[in-house]
């Protein structure tokens, strides 16, 4: 992924760091349990990939204490350069390109950042050999499959609908793959993890919570490209962003699909 192929590469910085406070906000608490389950010791060296506004880096720093070590990697750190902690390291690289240490890390996390990626592949292999034998790599990755309104049949519902069908379709033009999540546990059996675990984050949500103001967000900033794929109008776009304020409208949101899993000591 390079900072042009990124979907909201030229959002502005205030609504996009606001954005990404906002997906903390609602996807934290459930990577904090998950990272609990692997259970994070101090010394380990982490490797936070996409650190976005620096919730997780913060989180896996406070946990490894002095003694260990946190490295926050992103392509566009824009929220998180000025950081000054003494077991933090900040680096601006594409994982797709830039090899990583090898057998460097105890833990690898990744949120939301590999359907991003035009070579996935690539990146899945640069993360596993930066993993010490014995690390932990955890995968979050979203799947749109089920974004979908609560009201299929109404006006209302189809223009929903269209606006998530076309956010889809141009997610998929911009080498983006919105399916990506459900595909985890397939690579993860390609490299032979051991102690392999899931989870599944999603929600039903109305219009005005905090799930709402993520798609606003998200729709403001790509709207007009999403028109473009003919999938919806303008005026559904328009539409939309007065309905994702209405409490009275649900909407079931996209998954967030999580595996983690260990690398062999082998």
């Amino acid at each position: 992924m390079t900072e042009k192929s990124y979907v909201f590469s030229e959002t502005q910085a205030i609504p996009e760091k606001e954005r990404l406070e906002t997906l903390q906000l609602i996807f934290d608490p459930d990577t904090h349990s998950y990272l609990q389950q692997i259970g994070i010791e101090k010394g380990w060296n982490c490797l936070e990939v996409g650190a976005g506004a620096g919730s997780i880096m913060h989180y896996l720093c406070d946990r490894v204490d002095e003694s260990g070590r946190v490295v926050a990697v992103d392509i566009d750190p824009r929220f998180i350069e000025a950081t000054q902690r003494s077991n933090l390291e900040i680096r601006r690289l594409d994982i797709v390109t830039t090899e990583l240490e090898p057998n460097c890390y105890d833990l690898v996390h990744v949120r939301a950042v590999l359907m991003h990626l035009c070579d996935r592949d690539s990146a899945i292999k640069n993360l596993f050999q930066a993993l010490k034998p014995g690390g932990w790599l955890l995968v979050e990755e979203p799947d749109f499959t089920h974004a979908l309104p609560v009201e299929t049949e109404s006006p209302n519902g189809q223009c929903i609908a269209r606006v998530f069908e076309a956010t889809r379709k141009l997610y998929e033009t911009l080498g983006v793959d919105p399916y990506f999540g459900r595909k985890l546990p397939l690579i993860f059996n390609s490299f032979n993890f051991e102690a392999l675990d899931t989870a599944t984050n999603t929600a039903l949500f109305q219009g005005g919570s905090q799930r709402a103001k993520i798609w606003k967000m998200a729709i403001e900033s790509i709207g007009q490209r999403a028109i473009d794929t003919d999938f919806c109008s303008s005026r559904d776009v328009a539409n939309f962003l007065q309905l994702i304020d209405d409490p009275a409208v649900w909407m079931l949101d996209y998954a967030i699909m999580a595996v983690w899993g260990k690398k062999s000591a082998s």
